[in-house]
């Protein structure tokens, strides 16, 4: 399929943001009498899933210290929820364990659930926890844990399959999907508007351009000629690069999968730790000496999870995607901490080390500089769509950027507003060992 000589929609990337967008934008136009699916173009330089969506764990949640956050998460959980089997979702729950420095934070989160009718349990006290989690799983032995985060609604998607999902009905709304065209460039109008999108296929007239290209954001940042650097959330007199990168440490263990089940023989919740135990390997050796924290599920042909990750600095990250490829690929120090992290929760994963996957797993990240999202227009007719690594789960962004586009304002998007920097109204941060919670 040849590039059209002008869209009214451009939108750049094919994966859940891009194709979120596409597909609400296709019937949001139609209904409000403003155009057709036929007005919306996807481009996607490689192929559909192909980026950081496509290899995201998967993981859906409301666990989140920031009430925004909260907020947007659950209007997300709504969309997983419209049609699950197209979207490849298993609302199994998030159950989040947690040593003492998270448990005011969880206490806070459980308390918002609770205003906003959002179904959870909290457990506090570290034989109260233990309790609870050997009533999920006969076999934990974890210790030091002192609250206990459990989800009723969240889970995990198949992310490739829920990727594909979403280009299946952005084209039944007509919305169109060309892959191999890589962005090389765009030209500006006096007014700033972007009015021609260069690719290394030809040249496109636009009226609207939607920028959803996840960890590659900060080549794009750069060609809109946006500014590099906003103020620093934790000192605002002096200035730091928005963008940074890191290293998603994700892997799997070729086990099968049932191992990893609950005590009355359903598929489990998708388990979140964070400690500062010490975790030894099988052999007795010291893996990790620092406050960690994991995720695991139950996988298809394995169980799958990940750890806190690596910070790559500002430009580390860009040799990676030379080859249009989002993988990065870990190492053993991952794996020692990781399955010594699940043996020290449960019983079942202890002598494991050995069956841990030899596949390129993990991807880059693209962070800004306070963790969040930026959802906003960058130049007049230009609307970013930056999700700093909290992708996946944000199914429904795509939904609220649709409103937008077509007239509407969105109170759930405004808070990850680009002037947050300047106003000094940037997200706070939990005491979590990851950075995006």
């Amino acid at each position: 399929m040849g590039l059209p000589q002008r869209v009214e929609y451009l939108i750049i990337g094919a994966g859940v943001h891009g194709l979120s967008t596409a597909y609400h934008l296709s019937k949001y136009l139609k209904a409000k009498g403003q155009g057709s699916g036929a007005d919306v173009l996807v481009i996607e330089k490689s192929s559909i899933a192909a980026g950081a969506s496509g290899v995201a764990c998967g993981n859906v949640r409301c666990n989140y210290y920031q009430e925004p956050m909260t907020r947007l998460m659950m209007h997300c959980m709504d969309v997983w929820e419209s049609d699950p089997d197209t979207y490849a979702y298993n609302s199994v729950g998030y159950l989040t364990a947690s040593f003492e420095p998270m448990r005011a934070g969880l206490e806070t989160i459980y308390e918002r659930h609770q205003q906003l009718g959002y179904p959870s349990t909290l457990v506090t006290g570290k034989a109260e926890v233990k309790k609870y989690m050997q009533g999920v799983f006969h076999d934990w032995q974890a210790e030091e844990l002192t609250a206990v985060l459990h989800e009723h609604r969240g889970g995990h998607a198949w992310s490739r399959q829920a990727i594909h999902g979403l280009a299946i009905k952005a084209e039944r709304e007509d919305a169109r999907i060309i892959t191999g065209p890589a962005v090389t460039g765009f030209r500006f109008n006096s007014a700033g508007e972007v009015t021609t999108v260069e690719t290394d296929y030809g040249a496109i007239e636009v009226g609207h351009v939607i920028v959803a290209v996840g960890p590659w954001i900060k080549n794009l940042w750069q060609m809109l000629e946006l500014p590099p650097a906003v103020p620093n959330p934790r000192n605002p007199s002096e200035q730091v690069d928005l963008w940074r990168f890191l290293a998603l440490q994700e892997g799997e263990i070729d086990v099968d999968p049932l191992l990893h089940i609950t005590n009355d023989g359903q598929r489990p919740p998708l388990v979140h730790v964070d400690s500062d135990v010490p975790l030894y390997s099988e052999d007795g050796r010291l893996v990790w000496d620092q406050p960690w924290g994991i995720y695991f599920k139950r996988d298809k042909h394995a169980v799958q999870g990940g750890a806190v990750p690596i910070d790559l600095g500002t430009e580390a990250a860009i040799d990676p995607y030379g080859s249009r490829s989002p993988h990065y690929c870990v190492d053993d120090n991952f794996y020692d901490l990781w399955v010594a992290s699940l043996a020290h929760c449960m019983k079942r994963f202890e002598g494991q080390r050995r069956f841990a996957s030899t596949k390129p797993s993990g991807g880059v990240g693209a962070f800004s500089a306070d963790n969040f999202p930026v959802f906003d227009f960058m130049q007049p007719n230009v609307y970013v769509i930056a999700d700093s690594n909290h992708g996946f789960k944000m199914i429904g962004v795509g939904e609220q950027v649709a409103r937008v586009l077509t007239g509407e304002t969105s109170e759930l998007l405004a808070p990850f507003a680009y002037g947050r920097f300047a106003q000094q109204k940037t997200l706070p941060k939990s005491n979590a060992p990851f950075p995006w919670m």
